[in-house]
Formats: structure tokens, sequence, C-alpha cells
């Protein structure tokens, strides 16, 4: 009886992480689209550790080299998205970007140039830190750059006024089109009135999970996910583990990415059972390439 009980709660398990997806933010992208080399070791990196969407960072940087909502250069991004998914097996691309109007600009009118879904973005990410203050609040980077052009007082009111107003614009900006574009929004320190406003104009959260190992970053994120269950939201939410060596990048180099999502669900079924049986959680997102490549590359080495 006791083997029976095992091996069905092993299979429920099992199948619970079988159907969770990896995301991973990829930074220095600029520097790396265009160069055979270093696309093909990105990829296959995502490919080896089951990656399955890419969050793609520097489309600015990368739009004043080439020129994206130009259908006549673009075609090296193009390329870039089409291999990724036929030959690596990426399921989704994603553009990151702060502000609507960079989609609205440039990010959308480069899909609209290209006739294959396989060329296309999937996911328009916004990521803007409106609860940061000192880049919300006078003087500072969003209230400077986005606040006081558009007449929005400067300070986090002001600031989350702007982030969901971006979403909305983000959120018609892909309706009505053959290929299907998700909204992520990705969110850090929020209230319960805020996150319940923001749910309502994207399809998927991304929630920062800070911490030097997998409880301490559900220890981090619980807050966040009371807030979703208190609303009642079963909206996508993807659990962001930041790679970097002084969060969780350090415990990486001698465990796995498998093992480290375990323990993260682990620690919620210990402290919070409800959350994990009632909220969407689909999967775990990454950031960002560079940091996580050095963990990996030092973890496998240790393990040859």
């Amino acid at each position: 009886m006791e083997k029976k009980l095992f091996l069905i709660v092993f299979l429920l398990t099992s199948c619970f992480f079988y159907g969770l997806e990896r995301t991973l933010y990829v930074d220095n992208f600029n520097d790396i689209l265009g160069s055979p080399l270093k696309e093909d070791k990105l990829l296959l990196f995502a490919q080896k550790n089951n990656f399955k969407v890419l969050i793609l960072y520097e489309l600015n940087k990368v739009h004043k080299r080439i020129s994206l909502s130009d259908p006549r250069n673009n075609n090296i991004l193009s390329e870039f998205i089409n291999k990724a998914k036929q030959k690596y097996q990426i399921k989704k691309i994603g553009a990151s970007g702060e502000a609507a109007d960079f989609f609205v600009k440039i990010i959308n009118v480069y899909n609209n140039s290209r006739q294959k879904s396989s060329e296309k973005f999937d996911i328009y990410n916004l990521e803007y830190e409106y609860w940061s203050s000192n880049a919300s609040n006078i003087d500072g980077y969003y209230c400077v750059n986005y606040l006081e052009e558009n007449n929005i007082p400067c300070g986090r009111e002001g600031s989350f006024k702007f982030f969901v107003n971006n979403l909305k614009q983000l959120k018609n900006l892909s309706k009505g089109k053959p290929h299907k574009v998700e909204v992520d929004a990705y969110v850090g320190y929020y209230t319960q009135p805020e996150i319940a406003e923001i749910t309502k104009y994207c399809d998927r959260l991304t929630i920062i999970a800070l911490g030097k190992d997998p409880k301490i970053c559900f220890n981090s994120a619980k807050k966040n996910l009371d807030y979703i269950f208190n609303i009642n939201s079963k909206i996508k939410t993807n659990i962001l583990f930041s790679t970097i060596m002084n969060d969780l990048g350090y415990w990486l180099k001698f465990d796995s990415l498998d093992k480290g999502e375990k323990l993260f669900f682990n620690e919620m079924s210990n402290k919070d059972i409800k959350l994990k049986n009632n909220l969407n959680v689909v999967g775990f997102t990454y950031q960002a390439y560079s940091s996580l490549e050095k963990s990996i590359s030092y973890y496998s080495y240790n393990n040859n």
C-alpha cells in the first residue's frame, strides 16, 4: 500500500514538473545577433537546459544598428527567431521593453513585416519597475524619461499609472491578430490593489523571487504570491530567479535547475499548500543568460 501511494505521489509530481515551462532572459543580445557562433552557443545552451521561451533584451540597441522596423534590414532578426524555433525547439520568443511606445513603433512593426509565424515575436514583455522610488521620484530615470513628458506626477502613484496605461496599450496592440501575442508583466514589489489592476491587462505575470537558495527565494516571493491568491486570480504566473552570484547564481554552481525548482515547490508545499494548489504557476524564468551560463558551465565541469 505504501509503495502504491509513493508511486502515485511520484507520478503526480513528475507530471506537474513536466508541464512547467522554462524562460530565459537573454542579456547582451545586441552582441549576439549576427554572430552565428554566439547565436548557436545561446540556442544550444537553451536547448540543452530545456528552455522553451527566450525573452530578448537590448532590442533598442539592435534597432539602432539594423532598423527592426525596416523589412529590408530586419531579416537578420527574423532568421535568428526562425532558427530558434525550427532548429532548437524554442516555442516562443519575447521582446522586452520599458514602454508601449517602443512596441508600437518598432516591435509590432517588425512583427507585421514578417509573413511567417516562425519569424515573429510571441510575447511582449513590459519591464518597467514602477515600484522603484529611485527611478520614479523627482529627477529619477522614469520621472525624467517617461513621467514628466507625459504630464504624469513623479512618484510611485504616477509611475504605476504609467505602467498600467502601457499594459493597456500592449493588450490592445496584441488583439485581433492572426499570430497570437501574449502580454507579459514583469513585477516586483506590488500591493494587492495594484496586482488586481495589473492582471486585467496582461496574460502572464513574472514574479521576482530573490535569494541565495530556492527556499529563501520562495520566502521572498510569498507575500506577492499571497496577493495573487487573495484576489482569486488564475493568471499564468512565472517565478523569476536572479542568477547573479549575490542571488541564486552561486547556488546553481553546485546544484541543478531541476533541483532548485523542486526545492522551491517543496517549500511552497510545506509553508502554504493553498498557493501550490490554487495559483496557476506555469514555470520559471531565469535572469539572465550570461550569468546563468557561467554557473551551469561550472556545475557541468564539476559533475563530469
